[in-house]
């Protein structure tokens, strides 16, 4: 099975060859088309997120977990 990685969301787990894999390669199709570069308001890289993301994946699981920037 391929590794799947975004700036969205991270790893994408679950893309197997039954139904709900076809659906989530489907989402992360779309997440992908969706996102354009924006430079990450948390780590001031530029990633690839959704237009109304302001977090990278990673600053955003560390905002989760309380880190303030």
């Amino acid at each position: 099975m391929a590794g799947y990685y975004d700036d969205n969301f991270g790893h994408w787990d679950g893309m197997g060859d039954d139904e709900d894999g076809e659906e989530m390669r489907e989402f992360y199709d779309k997440v992908q088309n969706e996102s354009v570069e924006k430079v990450c308001q948390g780590c001031g890289r530029t990633v690839r997120i959704r237009p109304h993301y302001a977090y990278c994946n990673s600053c955003a699981d560390a905002r989760e977990r309380g880190m303030d920037f």
